[in-house]
């Protein structure tokens, strides 16, 4: 049983009606992994609890993540200015260069990285299941890294063969094992309910009757969420609506979150809000990657939007970033409209605090999770960031505008501590050491070496691949048309 603690003297940001969040400075018990109690400052009996003193620190909810690919660590640094179709063979493909344990150590270096920056509950969509073991190691790796995830076991284009001479696609993407291993880790509990599964699809182009039954099986089988990937006018993604097909299969629901959605016409936004469905918007990528404009501020998705790293292979694993970069593009694109009549607004229309809901419990809303994590409130899980105010980033900006301060002046050197489902996973600023089951607790010294040697390993065997080819099969097995994609 943990020790109740106290978070006592902070100043926390609290989300009241219509998503409005207020500082307040307050005491907050936690007790059990759950908020027991807020109360005015020294208002709460502190016999038998752990204190710890908060006093000129900023306690905020904890981040939600609404869309990652985890496993991607050992990939870090090759995506800096790779577009989408650049991206798939020399990403998503070489999955199959990845043995369980690599999928274990990436899936919990990418968690880590997010613990680290404030973020406590993940979409984690990992289509690395090249087989049972290594769904098994990724799923390992989430319970030990103590963050809050659903776990969206998933389809993978697999890699049939690959070399300097040729490439192909297994013609088999759902194998026999698929579906009964999925089965078997839905039916059992994970992390005490810490983790929970969920299933990634991208296949549905297999057809109606296939398809049907798919999630059908998923869904009796207790999936949390159904995540697929797709965004409209997409060269990559294809004209066809993914939304469009759910709906006519009768697969669509409010357990399905849409990652990208990018330039989604009317007809799909209506289908898309008959449902109850999500949206989560990746910032970085869907800018880098040419996929459009994030939709989180897209006011047809109104608390059905959140925010997601997506490849933190490709850049920054933190929401920070992802709420700074989605203000600061809305805000350029709704003003540059003004800039070319010579004008300019009175004010910004985009708020801060919008980009901070899309982090919390925005977020957690189009995760189906708005019960249990996204704010600061009795009963929720206790999942908490603590932040200094008086760092050279946070100083004066904290005390005027603690919002302004997180989502414009933060980064994560500024977040002194972590805590999920109760537990204390950063402290001082630093991580927690990782208890694990094979080799037992590890700093992440420990942790950065090993993926290290893991990165080395991969690298090796991807030299011997020959990505045009990749690219050309790619390219003939989804129809893509080369004209599409300008050499500029």
């Amino acid at each position: 049983m943990l020790q109740p603690m106290l978070l006592q003297g902070g100043t926390a940001l609290i989300h009241e009606e219509n998503d409005v969040v207020v500082a307040r400075k307050v005491d907050i018990l936690v007790s059990g992994g759950k908020i027991e109690k807020i109360g005015d400052p020294d208002s709460i009996d502190t016999t038998g609890v752990e204190v710890i003193d908060c006093t000129g620190k900023l306690i905020s909810p904890g981040f939600v993540d609404a869309h990652h690919h985890c496993w991607q660590t050992q990939l870090k640094g090759r995506h800096a200015n790779h577009m989408l179709l650049e991206y798939i063979p020399t990403g998503n493909f070489t999955a199959c260069l990845y043995q369980p344990d690599d999928v274990y150590l990436g899936e919990l270096g990418g968690l880590l990285e997010l613990v680290d920056a404030g973020v406590t509950t993940v979409v984690d969509h990992c289509h690395a299941v090249y087989s049972p073991e290594h769904a098994d190691a990724a799923l390992k790796a989430t319970v030990e890294s103590g963050i809050r995830s659903v776990f969206c076991y998933s389809t993978v284009f697999r890699v049939g063969e690959w070399d300097q001479e040729s490439f192909s696609i297994d013609q088999n993407p759902l194998p026999d094992w698929f579906l009964a291993h999925f089965v078997k880790l839905a039916s059992q509990q994970h992390a005490n309910g810490r983790v929970e599964i969920g299933f990634g699809y991208d296949l549905f182009f297999v057809g109606e009757e296939t398809n049907r039954a798919i999630f059908k099986t998923v869904r009796d089988a207790g999936a949390k969420l159904i995540t697929t990937h797709w965004s409209n006018k997409s060269p990559v993604f294809g004209s066809w609506s993914t939304i469009t097909i759910m709906d006519k299969q009768d697969l669509a629901g409010p357990d399905i979150l849409v990652s990208h959605g990018n330039q989604m016409g009317d007809d799909d936004a209506a289908i898309f809000k008959k449902h109850g469905m999500s949206v989560a918007a990746t910032p970085m990528t869907e800018l880098q990657m040419g996929l459009g404009l994030p939709m989180c501020y897209d006011p047809r998705f109104k608390d059905r939007s959140g925010l997601g790293v997506d490849c933190h292979s490709s850049g920054a694993g933190d929401m920070i970033t992802q709420m700074r970069v989605s203000l600061q593009a809305e805000r350029g694109i709704f003003n540059q409209k003004f800039v070319e009549e010579g004008k300019n607004p009175w004010t910004c229309k985009q708020t801060v605090e919008h980009a901070f809901n899309l982090a919390t419990l925005k977020g957690a809303r189009a995760c189906k999770m708005e019960n249990k994590v996204g704010s600061i409130a009795i009963g929720k899980a206790a999942d908490l960031i603590i932040f200094e105010t008086e760092t050279p980033a946070m100083v004066c900006a904290a005390k005027k505008d603690p919002i302004a301060a997180i989502v414009l002046h933060s980064s994560v050197r500024d977040i002194r501590m972590v805590i999920v489902d109760g537990i204390v996973r950063k402290t001082d600023g630093k991580l927690v050491p990782v208890e694990t089951d094979r080799n037992g607790v590890l700093q992440w010294g420990d942790i950065a070496a090993k993926l290290e040697e893991s990165r080395l390993a991969i690298d090796n065997k991807a030299e011997k691949l020959n990505y045009e080819t990749a690219t050309k099969t790619v390219g003939e097995a989804f129809h893509l048309n080369w004209d599409d994609f300008p050499k500029v």
